[in-house]
């Protein structure tokens, strides 16, 4: 019990716990409880769901918990084993409903390597971080000493992506240079160099020959987040959709008291309050015969890909609920040190 402990909330707590619950556990099923009897479980697709069906951080747990978790007595083995086969994990209870343990199918990890490739789009000048990066392309800023765009390699090999494409174009040579530099390999590092600035998007012009199959994720380069990439393909392979946008939450706080009105009627003043928002969070899955598409060595970005494949019904919307950051000034830059 005491590994579990940060598996278990209380039924009174809120989304916010139950995220923070599912980031510190290596077990990502969260246990909702009442005098430690178990009365639902939270899933990350539970998550996911409730933020894009507009729930936000202080939504009761009542209202995301699966109200009929799969679970079972300790010993009772033939049903233990007929779970495991369709289910992740599941929570082992006595006969008073009490949580004992939870049971999964995964076996001690392994290393594992995904065929998508990756794109992570590391040609830009970085104005907005100047006087930084006017000797210095912003990928290579140092962040926990190594520069950003190591770190965002780091962080697709711990999840199996290696076949890795960097968009490059300004102080391009410095960057080929630190790559070729390092020797790893561990990853299958290439680079598509840009003649012309072609914004987020006008690279991938550059993979129709390489016969891709899979998915393509995107990535911008100045961005680090912790999400989980196998969840993002397998929620993309999913949907049946074109492209995937993943969306971070976003909080503005208004500095005022905002009045309500029900006609012409004041019906309530809410102090400061805090707007919640899904943003564009830089990071994108798409389909490989969206490249046919593209007009070679054109300007376009990833939000004229996007609103084209609205108009089709054609995008999903993946929330992160896993931190993020985008390093896309001084004040980004300082947190991401930290």
């Amino acid at each position: 019990m005491n590994n579990l402990k940060s598996n278990i909330i209380g039924i009174d707590s809120d989304m916010a716990l139950a995220i923070e619950s599912l980031q510190k556990s290596i077990i990502k099923l969260v246990l909702i409880v009442e005098s430690n009897k178990l009365i639902g479980t939270i899933t990350d697709g539970d998550i996911r769901r409730a933020l894009l069906s507009g729930k936000n951080l202080q939504t009761s747990c009542k209202d995301v918990m699966n109200l009929d978790p799969k679970c079972a007595l300790v010993d009772d083995y033939k049903n233990i084993n007929k779970l495991l086969i369709s289910y992740k994990y599941i929570p082992l209870i006595d006969r008073n409903n009490n949580i004992i343990d939870i049971i999964t199918n995964e076996n001690a990890p392994q290393s594992y390597s995904l065929t998508n490739p990756v794109i992570i789009m590391a040609g830009g000048e970085g104005k907005r971080l100047l006087p930084l990066t006017l000797n210095t392309p912003k990928p290579l800023l140092p962040v926990n000493q190594k520069p950003l765009i190591h770190e965002i390699v780091n962080k697709l090999d711990q999840h199996g992506l290696k076949e890795i494409y960097i968009s490059i174009f300004y102080k391009a040579e410095m960057v080929k240079k630190y790559f070729n530099s390092l020797n790893d390999t561990r990853f299958n590092i290439k680079f598509l160099e840009e003649e012309k600035p072609l914004g987020t998007a006008g690279c991938l012009y550059l993979l129709k020959n390489k016969k891709i199959t899979d998915p393509i994720i995107i990535i911008n380069g100045d961005v680090l987040t912790d999400m989980d990439y196998r969840q993002l393909i397998d929620y993309h392979n999913k949907s049946n959709k074109l492209i995937t946008v993943c969306a971070a939450i976003y909080d503005i706080q208004i500095p005022f008291g905002t009045i309500e009105l029900d006609e012409d009627k004041l019906s309530n003043i809410v102090e400061k309050p805090i707007k919640k928002y899904l943003i564009n969070a830089g990071i994108y899955i798409l389909n490989p015969e969206l490249l046919n598409d593209l007009q070679d060595n054109t300007v376009i970005n990833m939000t004229d890909i996007i609103a084209k494949n609205i108009k089709k019904d054609s995008v999903g919307i993946f929330p992160l609920h896993e931190q993020w950051l985008d390093i896309g000034s001084h004040k980004d830059y300082e947190k991401a040190q930290k």
